[in-house]
């Protein structure tokens, strides 16, 4: 088993033709992960990279899969890491799995990854929390989470009040984590270009 480089996972991506909103995501996800990576790196923090790079690319999958393929019924993030580990990628399931933000507002299993979360597994969850269809900041992301799951107080959806600040202090600890890591306030955070070489060489690929 070895993490797919640069290519491979972009043609991995190529192979379920994801939309150009999904492309658009999961580009501007890797290259801020990628970004963090190399600044965690360089301050001597030990971090894999590659597997960076790879599973932030890759960590939207299961949104592009065909409804007949097994992990479309699992949950967001699992049956990313379930179509990767079935393709000879486990490594990169931990990663994918722990990216979804409502993974935020499960105490029990927010504990659990908080507790034994890679320096990896941070920065691809940290990097999508960051990424709309471009980099943005954390504050515009949660605006855009709030039209997705609008607070309700009458039992009609889970993303109440309390569990809307529950989430975003949790998401702030993220970001305090990785930022602080990489030696960057959140304004400096930025993307390297990395997806649109790898991308282009895996289309050329015959």
């Amino acid at each position: 088993m070895s993490v797919p480089d640069r290519v491979a996972a972009a043609r991995l991506l190529l192979s379920l033709g994801p939309p150009p909103w999904h492309l658009r995501h999961s580009r501007a996800v890797a290259e801020t992960a990628g970004w963090l990576a190399a600044r965690i790196a360089a301050q001597g923090i030990p971090v894999d990279r590659l597997l960076v790079e790879s599973a932030a690319l890759l960590h939207d999958v299961d949104k592009a899969l065909p409804p007949d393929d097994p992990a479309s019924a699992l949950p967001h993030g699992d049956g990313s890491a379930d179509w990767l580990h079935r393709r000879g990628h486990p490594e990169l399931a931990r990663a994918v799995a722990g990216h979804p933000v409502t993974r935020l507002a499960d105490a029990e299993r927010y504990r659990r990854w908080s507790a034994l979360a890679t320096r990896e597994e941070r920065i691809v969850a940290y990097a999508d929390k960051r990424c709309g269809q471009r980099l943005e900041s954390m504050a515009q992301r949660f605006a855009g989470w709030r039209r997705r799951y609008p607070a309700r107080e009458d039992g009609g959806s889970t993303w109440d009040h309390a569990t809307i600040e529950r989430v975003r202090a949790r998401a702030q600890r993220l970001e305090a984590d990785v930022c602080r890591a990489a030696g960057v306030r959140p304004d400096q955070v930025r993307r390297l270009p990395w997806t649109g070489a790898a991308l282009a060489t895996a289309q050329a690929a015959p």
